[in-house]
């Protein structure tokens, strides 16, 4: 850590006396080396004060010679070297007059050392001012680590910490989700820092305002770029004005997001380890939204069937808790596939529902997962679906009353969706009669006239059934091949199913009776 060399000269028990002008003294040293040779260039660094008794400038040979003090003073100047100290009355009376006009001409510092102050007190002085700036160091950055530490854990969490962070650091810090979403920019600690402003206006546990802004389009290039590779990775970009690291959180694999800072100037080694703490809570917050996320699974779907039952208003206040907002009035259902929906895919729709901004929700629900958006996002969650070839049924836009028709809607949308599109109801309605029998009407009835055939101990087993028999056009032999039993077996189950619905199955009518109640429900789970 550099020392002031004006700090130097202005320590009065060393009595160094300027022999330069006085801007000349305004820069630092790293440290101090002390040599007589001529030319001592190969033994300094740069940035170094060099002291000397003269030595180098006696010629015992000829006592009249001249000293090429210019020589002399070029080959410290192109090594580096911070400013000279000359220790007088021993090899020489005085500063030699040639050397101060050399020094002064190449604008390089240069002060006398008295005979009495060894050179040791200006090594001891210029190493204890680098242990205390060390010292010092280490101070701020435990500090800088005890306040983030601290706003983690208030009532701010995550955000309050990276902004702590930005002040401490007087950087911008990004902190990113798995699929690459902005969840915390501090950036503007950076700015107010900047600007004059007071970097700690905010109480530590305070929560953000708002949802942070869009991070700098390279810095989202960068954090998408080590995203995609899966990996776990830690990039430094110098560039022009510019510092940047990116560094992703989470074991390679199973990335759970990733941090960024950028300022001005290059981030130092406590700097890094004030940027180890935020990227370890960082990784910290992430993985328990992440274990949270999927333990609230099997909560979400059992606070789902309260929704069906009409109890909007008590599972609105429930999924708060898990930072999930509902639509409002007007929504539309989307159906998957569960068995066919990869897990990457529904973890991005899990926390896409959990994000500040949205305004949907997404469960498993028997066979399907269903995704509630409300109806301005739609648009939205379209482009997402459509971007990543999802297989997808949309039912109209819909309120909470009718909560079941969107949910039968999107399933018949569903079934008839070629692989890899997005097939909406009001498009199959006018396309097919197909789509009408998911109407409240009928679908209704077809709860009421089946209800008991679904409540029974195989009754599911056997709807099942009929829809492949049904699917065969009745042949026996095929569907009881793609069923895996016997036709005599198949033919066993479809006469229980016709003496428990009162349906002669052997006709025509009931046949076609049967197919259109199992078109216009959901045979996923109990209606």
């Amino acid at each position: 850590m550099p020392t002031p060399l004006a700090d130097v000269i202005a320590t009065e028990r060393l009595a160094l006396r300027p022999l330069t002008a006085v801007d000349t003294f305004e820069r630092t040293v790293t440290w101090v080396h002390n040599s007589d040779l001529d030319d001592p260039t190969p033994f300094v660094t740069e940035g170094q004060l060099l002291l000397t008794t003269g030595r180098q400038f006696v010629d015992n040979a000829d006592p009249d010679a001249v000293p090429d003090f210019d020589s002399y003073v070029a080959r410290l100047t192109s090594a580096g070297v911070a400013a000279i100290g000359f220790g007088t009355e021993v090899i020489t009376h005085g500063v030699p007059a040639g050397l101060v006009a050399a020094c002064s001409a190449a604008g390089l510092p240069l002060f006398e050392v008295p005979y009495r102050i060894p050179f040791i007190a200006i090594s001891r002085l210029v190493a204890d001012n680098e242990a205390e700036q060390a010292r010092a160091g280490f101070d701020r950055a435990l500090a800088a680590q005890n306040d983030i530490a601290s706003a983690a854990v208030g009532k701010g969490r995550l955000p309050a910490a990276a902004a702590r962070a930005a002040e401490h650091l007087d950087c911008g810090v990004w902190i990113f989700d798995a699929d690459g979403e902005l969840v915390s920019d501090s950036s503007e600690s950076q700015r107010g820092a900047k600007a004059g402003r007071a970097p700690a206006s905010r109480p530590a546990d305070a929560a953000p305002a708002s949802r942070p802004a869009d991070a700098a389009p390279a810095i989202r290039s960068s954090v998408t770029t080590l995203l995609g590779r899966a990996r776990r990775a830690r990039v430094v970009e110098q560039l022009p004005g510019e510092h940047r690291v990116v560094q992703t959180l989470g074991p390679s694999g199973r990335l759970c997001g990733a941090i960024a800072w950028s300022r001005d100037t290059e981030f130092g080694a406590l700097d890094n380890s004030v940027m180890t703490v935020l990227a370890a809570l960082a990784e910290v917050s992430l993985e328990q939204t992440e274990n949270l996320r999927v333990g609230h699974r099997a909560i979400l779907e059992q606070l789902f069937q309260l929704l069906k039952d009409g109890r909007v208003d008590s599972v609105r206040r429930a999924v708060q808790v898990a930072g999930i907002d509902l639509p409002a009035e007007h929504f539309a259902v989307a159906a998957l596939e569960l068995s066919q929906t990869t897990a990457s895919v529904r973890d991005v729709l899990e926390r896409r529902a959990a994000r500040a901004e949205s305004t949907f929700f997404a469960v498993a629900d028997g066979r399907h997962l269903l995704v509630l958006i409300d109806a301005s996002q739609l648009r939205a969650e379209k482009r997402f679906f459509a971007a990543n070839e999802l297989t997808v049924g949309l039912s109209a836009v819909l309120g909470w009353s009718e909560l079941n028709v969107a949910i039968t809607q999107a399933v018949r949308s569903l079934e008839a969706a070629p692989a890899g599109t997005i097939t909406e109801f009001d498009s199959l309605v006018g396309e097919s009669f197909f789509g009408l029998l998911a109407s409240s009407s009928v679908a209704d009835i077809a709860h009421a006239r089946l209800a008991s055939v679904i409540e029974s101990a195989d009754g599911l087993a056997l709807l099942r059934a009929a829809q492949v028999w049904l699917r065969h056009n009745g042949q026996w032999d095929p569907a009881a091949r793609e069923l895996g039993i016997h036709r005599h077996g198949l033919k066993s189950r479809m006469q229980r199913l016709a003496d428990l619905t009162n349906l002669s199955l052997d006709t025509f009518q009931g046949r076609a009776e049967l197919w259109a109640m199992l078109a216009a429900i959901d045979l996923g789970e109990k209606p």
